[in-house]
């Protein structure tokens, strides 16, 4: 019981100290990115604890919620359930009878109404998916039985009421439609699902679809009603996926400066991309180096936000000491970081106004991405591996210029000095893998 109290005090403590928003959010005036309740930019920091309702109990969920709100992150992105034959910790299923969408258990859904309320009570924000569509014979689109076409449009849409109106007094949440694929065979359930959904759920409940790599919600379905913000997606430009294995994934630049180049605009965020993790599952494959350079090229090509993943998505025994992988404290510093900055003028430097030599290769993870700010007096860029830029102050605002490295390993400012000459000038990074320069102009 102590332990329990010393916990909460931890919790409360955490929440405190950590950067507060008065949810629900909402889209900003120029539609890229989110804002709170008075105007607060939001930057979508998330983690992927997709599994929490099915593996862990109430007090565990309650720990995970916290400790990630510790380290940084302010939205955790989950599955309202992955596989059919999945219950929680209860023993309880999401629906009676064979999976039979017009037959929701309360009691699971109360359960995860609870854990929504831990979430609201921590100041995170919660991205939700439907049953998930599976990429892999594992979900509700997947399997042989084929729920979600089994269950048929009637039914879909009547499931995607009943979740509006049971969360409907949610202010910290989103919704994802799909699920690791592109909907195919199961388009026209997951359609009138989403619309079921968006016709009883508050409209601060933005709606996303989560596609198949590297497929956007927007490359789906772009002009849908339901339609809120968009979700990119893609893996290894170096190796195939299991699921797609005809061509190799953009880097998440190329795909995140696609998006933010079309004309329809709206909020995107990375969903999902490489994992932190130990190989246990196929896709848990990347290093701490691949998340860090995932999360900086999102938020300099004009992402509203990325999300983090681990091993935990489908939290093993060893959870607790994936919650403490050297990656997520890294992402601590992304937010740090952007969260000092008004990180929400910055524009993608795509045509190398600013930084006009030494970007290296497109479509190579060399590539440096480099965002300027509206005002031209706050230059980003993201250096993934050491080389030098050149960068043309002429470009910039300011009569003189403090610059910055900023070490994304450490969260430190290594190296900080000052220009006054303009034209282009040579800037090389101290040392190490990967470096953020930041310039300020006075």
């Amino acid at each position: 019981m102590k332990r329990s109290f010393v916990f909460i005090a931890w919790m409360i403590c955490v929440v405190a100290t950590q950067a507060q928003f008065v949810f629900p959010l909402k889209i900003s005036t120029n539609k890229r990115y989110f804002v709170d309740q008075l105007g607060k930019p939001f930057l979508y920091h998330a983690d992927t604890g997709w599994q929490i309702f099915t593996q862990l109990t109430t007090a565990e969920a309650i720990e995970y919620l916290a400790f990630r709100k510790s380290q940084g992150f302010n939205t955790i992105q989950v599955q309202i359930v992955m596989a059919p034959e999945q219950a929680n910790r209860k023993g309880q299923k999401p629906f009676l009878g064979d999976v039979d969408f017009a037959r929701p258990n309360e009691a699971y859904h109360d359960h995860v109404a609870t854990i929504l309320q831990k979430a609201d009570s921590l100041g995170l924000m919660i991205v939700m998916s439907q049953p998930w569509l599976g990429c892999c014979k594992e979900g509700f689109g997947n399997t042989p039985e084929k729920p979600i076409q089994k269950n048929g449009p009637a039914k879909n849409r009547l499931y995607g009421q009943y979740l509006g109106r049971k969360f409907l007094a949610f202010k910290n949440l989103f919704w994802i439609m799909g699920g690791d694929n592109d909907p195919k065979g199961d388009q026209e359930g997951i359609v009138a699902m989403a619309e079921g959904l968006y016709s009883t759920a508050p409209k601060h409940q933005l709606i996303t679809y989560h596609a198949s790599p590297p497929h956007s919600s927007t490359d789906l379905f772009q002009y849908a009603p339901w339609l809120g913000f968009s979700f990119i997606y893609t893996y290894w430009r170096e190796k195939p996926t299991e699921w797609v294995t005809h061509d190799l994934q953009p880097h998440v630049y190329e795909v995140a400066l696609r998006e933010w180049s079309k004309s329809d605009i709206m909020p995107f965020v990375l969903g999902e991309s490489q994992y932190e993790g130990s190989g246990i599952k196929d896709n848990d494959m990347g290093s701490p180096a691949i998340v860090r350079r995932q999360a900086y090229w999102t938020l300099l090509s004009g992402g509203a936000g990325h999300a983090y993943g681990s091993d935990i998505w489908y939290f093993p025994s060893f959870w607790r000491d994936i919650m403490r992988y050297p990656g997520a404290y890294h992402m601590g510093h992304v937010i740090k970081f952007f969260e000092s900055i008004p990180w929400w003028t910055l524009v993608p430097d795509v045509r190398h106004q600013a930084v006009v030599a030494g970007y290296g290769d497109w479509a190579k993870p060399n590539y440096v991405t480099t965002a300027v700010s509206e005002d031209k007096k706050l230059l980003v860029s993201y250096i993934p591996a050491i080389q030098p830029l050149q960068i043309d102050f002429n470009y910039l605002s300011g009569e003189s210029f403090t610059a910055t490295w900023y070490n994304p390993v450490t969260g430190k400012n290594e190296k900080e000095f000052t220009l006054t000459k303009k034209g282009v000038q040579r800037l090389s990074p101290p040392y190490g893998d990967d470096w953020v320069l930041m310039i300020v102009g006075k």
